[in-house]
């Protein structure tokens, strides 16, 4: 399956394994992940910061960097 720049810019991809079992929409788990940030902030909570800073450390997430 293939993506257009318009659905990877606006990240409307998502993952399915072989049986079209849906896995994953980028899109929206990074906005999930921008939310739990802005609760941890407001809550001044550093768990899910360190929980963020564990998988980057063990390789479950990635940051790619974007620059406009």
């Amino acid at each position: 399956m293939g993506y257009f720049y318009q659905d990877w810019k606006n990240k409307k991809m998502s993952v399915e394994d072989s049986e079209g079992q849906f896995i994953m929409n980028f899109g929206e788990a990074e906005k999930s992940m921008i939310g739990n940030l802005e609760t941890a902030i407001a809550k001044k909570d550093t768990s899910y910061m360190e929980y963020i800073k564990d998988c980057l450390e063990k390789g479950k997430l990635e940051l790619k960097w974007n620059i406009s």
